[in-house]
């Protein structure tokens, strides 16, 4: 759980694809400063997963995801291309870590037509 006082990382971005400059995805990344120490600038324009794995020996122990539709907000008007009407696909996820601490809160929202999800489940 993040403590109150504790500081935190906020990474903002858009998604684009480099071979057409479209922007896909609108996305807000929160990680506590005590979790993802020296976190730099070059680390984000890379993989920060595999800085985490990688370099600080994290592992995820578990996910929850909140994926649902909605209608454009005035952001995803202005930098996804949204006209009133277009479905937006939101995803709200929170990571923990193996140990159960909190590491990471992130929203996306994309266009309907620029993501998708696949769920399998098995059992053993």
């Amino acid at each position: 759980m993040l403590e109150q006082e504790g500081f935190v990382y906020k990474e903002s971005g858009l998604g684009t694809k480099v071979l057409s400059n479209l922007t896909l995805l609108g996305q807000h990344n929160y990680m506590p400063v005590s979790q993802v120490p020296a976190l730099s600038k070059r680390i984000l324009e890379g993989s920060i997963y595999s800085y985490l794995h990688k370099k600080l020996h994290i592992k995820f122990g578990g996910v929850f995801r909140r994926i649902k539709a909605d209608l454009p907000d005035k952001y995803d008007r202005q930098y996804l291309g949204a006209n009133e009407s277009t479905p937006i696909l939101e995803i709200v996820q929170i990571v923990w870590t193996n140990s159960g601490v909190n590491l990471e809160y992130s929203r996306s929202r994309n266009l309907y037509s620029n993501r998708s999800y696949i769920m399998v489940e098995t059992s053993n």
